[in-house]
């Protein structure tokens, strides 16, 4: 962003975490509105993970100097350092924004002989709060609409030049592994329930069968497989919703907050059909 002649007066030793460079302001007002969110919920701002020893922001425009290998910075924020996360942070805003399938993908390419994991562990979508189930439900649409491509059979293929910029509505694959969406209002509540998700379905699954493969669900209590998905997890919603389409003798039922009820219902005619149960998580 710009500093005034005073204000690098001020504090020599300061130096910024974004600039204007040839990049846009808007572009500059996206990454230090993000840095802001994440700053009131507790989060620090570092150039560098290396630089803290606590939870971390990292701007992309830092990151793109520490991570090698990305297709395009043009999209996500930066990188979120949360406990063992490593999450590409977005302002996806009202969600209507034209999507980088593969450049956003390359965020999660593993990548070798470097001093510290860099591969990203999922994505947080930072959302208008009044468009929160609207947004939801578009992007879980979108993906299950194209399940079989983006997370049934999808090719390990990775690409090592950028792909040609498309004009696509927001979709998400498997190899994002995790989709959270929060809002302004609820980041800080976001973020405790990403640091318990894994505990919490842990104490929930108890003695029950836990689920090989996450796609499939989370446990089973015979007749019934259980996703829990505490964390508005868009990714684990669409993994839901195919699971209950496949067809599969299976009864399901699925555990989530209140205010995430409505997105259950994307397909209800579906839910109807196949008899899910939805029990509310307090």
């Amino acid at each position: 962003m710009t500093i005034l002649a005073k204000g690098r007066a001020l504090f020599p030793d300061i130096k910024p975490l974004v600039s204007m460079g040839g990049g846009s302001r808007a572009r500059v007002n996206l990454i230090s509105r993000t840095a802001m969110l994440l700053r009131k919920a507790g989060i620090e701002i570092v150039a560098s993970p290396h630089l803290t020893e606590y939870w971390c922001f990292v701007p992309s425009t830092c990151w793109r100097k520490i991570r090698h290998g990305i297709l395009s910075t043009v999209r996500f924020a930066g990188i979120l350092f949360f406990k063992d996360f490593r999450l590409a942070v977005y302002d996806i805003g009202d969600g209507n924004m034209d999507w980088q399938l593969m450049a956003e993908k390359s965020l999660f390419y593993p990548r070798y002989n470097e001093e510290f994991n860099t591969e990203a562990t999922g994505m947080l979508f930072i959302c208008d709060d009044d468009k929160r189930v609207e947004i939801a439900k578009k992007i879980i649409r979108e993906t299950v609409r194209k399940r079989k491509q983006l997370i049934e059979y999808e090719s390990y293929e990775e690409r090592t030049r950028p792909a040609k910029f498309v004009r696509v509505p927001i979709k998400i694959t498997w190899r994002y592994e995790h989709v959270y969406l929060a809002t302004p209002k609820t980041l800080s509540q976001s973020l405790e329930k990403i640091a318990s998700e894994k505990s919490e379905i842990e104490r929930l699954c108890g003695d029950r069968i836990a689920c090989i493969n996450n796609k499939w669900g989370d446990f089973d209590s015979p007749p019934r497989r259980f996703f829990v998905n505490i964390t508005t997890d868009l990714l684990k919603y669409s993994y839901f919703f195919t699971e209950i389409k496949s067809g599969i003798a299976v009864k399901y039922s699925i555990i989530a907050p209140a205010q995430d009820i409505p997105i259950i219902h994307t397909f209800p005619r579906l839910i109807e059909q196949v008899g899910v149960q939805i029990h509310e998580y307090k």
